[in-house]
């Protein structure tokens, strides 16, 4: 099975020479290359609901603009990966080396910092195909919406999350509480671990050492990040058995 490794990375606060990134999947070596993108650009995840209910005094319109900004780095690496022989719990460790800080008198008067975002290990059959990606954008705003419209829903919603899917970046998703403890910018020379998992017959990445339970689910920051590079914006229309919700995602 061919996968996609995708890492986006820029270097900030840049002190002597561009680091190099050095990309290990079950202790071998798959890619290397050097740091060599300072530069970020922002994408957006723009939600439209529009709804309306039957009230005692009449009919209600609800039309609401929902949009997220996030930055990320403006160049990734897109690494084709095959599968056959993974076993069903593996490892990738992305480690930075020649990534230079300067001290003088004990403090740190220069640095040089490596942000990775977003790590991603995805099928490529499945990021290829355009109308795959909808769809699953589609069954992920239907648990969103309808969660959000039902009380018990939304905590059995929450209660159930542990991991994103296709993988991680530096941003929460405002409505869960699940917090993300992995450091993706960081200075110096370092390493940076994941498990992948074998789940639902797909490699995942998770947080090291911290065992997958319950559902995986898409954030925001993966909807917006696709189609800003796809350049393809879908149309998502969404149905609630109560409140019928139209979603355009941009």
């Amino acid at each position: 099975m061919k996968y996609y490794l995708i890492i986006g990375y820029q270097l900030v606060d840049k002190y002597k020479n561009f680091p190099t990134v050095r990309v290990h999947i079950n202790g071998q070596l798959v890619d290397e290359f050097e740091c060599d993108n300072e530069k970020s650009t922002e994408i957006s995840s723009q939600i439209r609901n529009i709804w309306s209910s039957l009230e005692k005094c009449g009919t209600m319109n609800r039309d609401q603009i929902d949009t997220i900004t996030y930055t990320t780095p403006a160049k990734f690496r897109n690494i084709e990966l095959d599968t056959s022989t993974w076993l069903d719990h593996g490892e990738l460790v992305l480690s930075v080396s020649n990534n230079n800080s300067n001290y003088n008198n004990g403090f740190m008067t220069k640095k040089s910092q490596v942000w990775f975002t977003p790590v991603l290990l995805i099928k490529k059959h499945v990021y290829d195909s355009e109308s795959t990606m909808r769809h699953i954008f589609k069954k992920t705003n239907d648990a969103r919406i309808t969660g959000r419209s039902d009380m018990d829903k939304t905590f059995k919603w929450d209660s159930k999350i542990r991991h994103k899917w296709p993988g991680f970046n530096t941003y929460l998703d405002r409505r869960l509480s699940n917090p993300e403890t992995i450091n993706l910018f960081r200075g110096g020379e370092h390493e940076i671990k994941f498990d992948i998992i074998r789940k639902h017959k797909t490699h995942m990445l998770v947080e090291e050492k911290v065992p997958p339970k319950g559902f995986f689910y898409i954030d925001r920051f993966f909807e917006a990040w696709y189609q800003h590079h796809k350049k393809k914006y879908f149309e998502i229309v969404v149905e609630d058995s109560r409140v019928p919700t139209s979603i355009i995602i941009k």
